[in-house]
């Protein structure tokens, strides 16, 4: 049993001595993580993903709760730092306390904040407490709070109420997530169930894709040419589009010369950076709403599969649309990809879209609250869930070299326990900064076919510059004749 749920019936604590919640109170215990204490019997529990967080919710809060422990250099000031710079990144949040309170004996730090309701998140709980509880130099529970309403609605706040009951159990279970169940959409058209029959279906083999700067919505002919001496066309091409300035234009001209040339786009749609604001929040205000219905049509219009990729990477704090970047909410990166979800479904693009989920293969910050899994939709929203890792090189200080083998093994595994999706290696490669690139890519040519769940891989031919633009991570696939030889082999085989 990994919770139990028991009415209240001994005296609580003093902070909690109100009639008006110890009416509708009830114990809950966490026999994973080793906890107990009071919230309303309306909550409900969800542990689906019990070995990251636990989540208990109703109409009014929700309390997302992470058993937090420490690795490598990681401290707690660190981590309460880290997690808590989006206070001073943007003026829309609004910091109501920040510092320490007692609970239940014990020394918690404090953060309540609150930002703007979001037209478009139904009930929007915009009132956030960050409750951190150190239990060990190398353990901390956080608890983070989230209301529709400011928590001085009862005689005190909510969180403190709450925390006042917090005591510590024995382990007593083992975490066990849930996999999940998605299922081949029933609305896709004829052209796209079947690409997805053929290339992700359970015996399907192994696929290949490229991303190509400006191909396929230019003919460049040096690029055709490199696919002529490689032997091999790649059926999928790696696309990217920007919201909300991005070319629509050019989505179009993209989808018809990928048409034209019988290729399959996988589509990316990211979001970029604002000054004095947020873009995925700026979207869920309904600000950019023509511009994405605009999108949508554009696809359905076009009939063809698509690969479709949402704000990838979001457990990476580069992204805008990270939680590091939204107050360690999670909630609203899930809110946004259904959000956008709704869009293709009123325009149509549902019918020829197929809709990847796709974390980076590490966090950053590497903590619980920004784990890959805390961003997961729903089953109904994800049709083939993406992994990207890259052995990036030593061009930057604190780099190494990585395998194919080091940087998929625990994540294919990990991947592969908790979903029931095909998987597709959205983007990879490999620099040629560091050690022999031929070499890796004959190892990982070797080896590839040994996941069996990964139905497709898409090469990224392209390079990272540095700061004063030199070329800092080579992934081009051409670089070397060594590299275009061992590709040569494969195919040839």
């Amino acid at each position: 049993m990994l919770c139990t749920a028991a009415s209240a019936v001994s005296k609580t604590p003093a902070l909690y001595e109100t009639e008006e919640i110890n009416r509708y109170s009830m114990y809950f215990t966490n026999h994973v993580d080793g906890y107990r204490l009071m919230v309303q019997k309306s909550m409900q529990v969800d542990m689906s993903w019990c070995s990251v967080r636990t989540v208990l919710s109703n109409p009014t809060y929700t309390i997302e709760i992470y058993d937090q422990t420490f690795a490598g250099g990681e401290t707690f000031a660190s981590y309460r730092y880290y997690g808590n710079l989006f206070k001073e990144e943007q003026s829309f949040y609004n910091v109501t306390f920040d510092g320490e309170m007692t609970l239940a004996g014990r020394r918690a730090y404090v953060l309540e904040w609150s930002r703007p309701a979001l037209k478009n998140v139904a009930s929007d709980k915009c009132y956030y407490a960050c409750v951190d509880i150190p239990v060990s130099a190398r353990r901390t529970l956080t608890f983070l709070f989230k209301s529709n309403c400011p928590f001085e609605q009862f005689a005190g706040k909510y969180y403190a109420l709450v925390l006042d009951t917090l005591t510590l159990e024995p382990s007593t279970a083992q975490a066990k997530d849930r996999k999940s169940a998605a299922q081949p959409k029933a609305n896709w058209n004829e052209e796209t169930a079947a690409l997805y029959k053929e290339c992700f279906a359970g015996d399907s083999g192994l696929d290949w894709g490229i991303f190509q700067p400006g191909v396929p919505r230019w003919e460049i002919p040096a690029y055709y040419a490199m696919e002529k001496d490689l032997g091999h066309a790649f059926r999928f091409m790696l696309e990217y589009s920007h919201m909300p300035d991005g070319d629509l234009e050019g989505l179009e001209i993209t989808l018809k010369n990928a048409a034209r040339r019988g290729r399959t786009v996988e589509l990316t749609l990211q979001t970029t950076a604002k000054e004095n604001g947020n873009v995925l929040m700026d979207a869920l205000d309904g600000k950019y709403d023509d511009f994405l219905n605009e999108y949508a049509r554009i696809i359905a219009e076009s009939e063809k599969p698509v690969l479709f990729r949402l704000c990838n990477e979001m457990n990476g704090d580069w992204c805008i649309y990270s939680a590091y970047h939204t107050s360690k909410d999670t909630d609203l990166y899930k809110a946004f990809y259904r959000y956008v979800y709704g869009i293709f479904e009123k325009n149509g693009a549902l019918a020829n879209t197929i809709w990847i989920w796709n974390p980076n293969e590490r966090a950053f910050p590497n903590f619980d609250w920004n784990h890959a899994l805390c961003y997961y939709p729903g089953d109904e929203y994800v049709d083939v869930v993406g992994l990207t890792g890259y052995n990036t090189g030593t061009y930057y200080e604190g780099e190494s070299w990585r395998s194919f083998a080091q940087i998929y093994d625990k994540l294919y595994r990990e991947y592969a326990a908790h979903f029931s999706q095909p998987l597709i290696i959205t983007e990879f490669a490999c620099s040629g900064v560091g050690g022999d690139k031929a070499e890796w890519v004959r190892d990982m040519l070797e080896t590839i076919g040994d996941y069996e769940r990964i139905k497709l891989a898409i090469w990224w031919n392209g390079c990272d510059y540095d700061a004063e633009g030199n070329v800092a991570r080579p992934y081009y696939i051409d670089d070397t004749p060594g590299v275009m030889d061992a590709f040569r082999a494969y195919f040839e085989n």
